[in-house]
């Protein structure tokens, strides 16, 4: 059987990649067959997939961070049709990849190259085990342009990001690992009020094609967290979406003064929300196809700080997809 036609797209830049990237390109070079491509901007990579979209690819490889790979999915629902999108592969290259503990090739970076190594050995079977997901497309913010990304969130989201950037990942702790100790030192600081971590943000959240009873249009709330997905699984396992229908979009908010929250909220990492985790307490979980956030201050997509405003107007976010993302074992 002939070998599905395969590009392999690198970002040389992100996280795990600075440090691999050479002795992983020694490796590659053994396989002829495998289209390579490296890119160094935003713009290298738009003309590349414009090119690309007019050819036969059939497998579409992305080795990169979390924004490289929402980056590519972007480019593929502006320039190339969607009735021809190609299979994806996801390849931890950066520093968090939380999309890739999901709908990646599976474990950590070393594993998951040995097996899409093994992939290609094997003549790139396309009835590899396979996952749908959508991305978000949001709109609306300070900057003006349309972002893409597959997690979103704001509140003491943000002042967790900034924790990550200034005492984890600036020890050269990347992956599963950086993201758990964040996660702890933020639920110590949020279980203690700790101005630090505990700063509430207000918004004014709109639903559209929801399939739960809850109003369209919602008042300004001190919004502890609020976070939004179109992944199952984050990181560490963690599920915090139990919003009941089948829109592609996972979002759960917490409110400022939520009661019960060290309880509730260990309830809900573990995808097991209590019977504290109701609206009347202040948690609420949904499935949407769309939403709106009518806010000042920042949001954090796929680990990209990015600014909203109300004098901007609202910040849509919108499911596009689904992508077809192999799971190679």
């Amino acid at each position: 059987m002939k070998p599905a036609r395969t590009v392999l797209i690198s970002n040389p830049a992100s996280g795990h990649n600075r440090k691999a990237f050479d002795r992983l390109q020694q490796r590659l070079a053994r396989y002829p067959l495998l289209e390579q491509h490296v890119t160094g901007s935003p713009a290298e990579a738009r003309a590349l997939i414009r090119r690309l979209a007019g050819t036969d690819t059939q497998v579409l490889a992305i080795n990169g961070g979390d924004g490289t790979l929402a980056c590519m999915l972007g480019l593929l629902v502006q320039h190339w049709p969607a009735e021809r999108w190609p299979a994806l592969i996801v390849l931890p290259g950066g520093t968090a990849n939380m999309s890739a503990g999901d709908i990646g090739a599976a474990g950590s970076p070393r594993r998951a190259w040995r097996r899409f190594f093994r992939w290609l050995d094997r003549g790139c079977p396309l009835d590899a085990p396979a996952a749908e997901r959508h991305i978000m497309q949001v709109e609306g913010l300070a900057d003006g342009n349309i972002h893409y990304g597959m997690f979103l969130g704001t509140g003491a989201i943000m002042q967790a990001t900034q924790y990550a950037h200034s005492r984890v990942h600036a020890r050269g702790l990347g992956g599963e690992i950086s993201l758990g100790l964040t996660l702890a030192r933020t639920l110590w600081g949020l279980a203690r009020r700790d101005p630090r971590f505990y700063q509430p943000t207000r918004v004014r959240l709109s639903l559209a094609g929801s399939d739960t009873a809850a109003p369209a249009a919602r008042e300004e709330t001190p919004m502890l967290i609020l976070a939004a997905s179109t992944l199952e699984r984050l990181f560490l396992g963690i599920r915090p979406f139990w919003g009941q229908g089948d829109g592609a979009l996972g979002l759960t908010t917490i409110r400022a003064g939520a009661a019960h929250f060290p309880r509730t909220f260990a309830s809900i990492l573990r995808g097991r929300p209590n019977r504290h985790a109701s609206p009347g307490n202040g948690y609420e979980s949904f499935r949407t196809a769309h939403f709106e956030l009518d806010f000042d201050g920042q949001l954090n997509l796929d680990g990209e700080l990015l600014a909203a405003g109300r004098s901007c107007g609202p910040v849509t976010v919108t499911a596009r997809g689904p992508f077809r993302f192999l799971r190679l074992t």
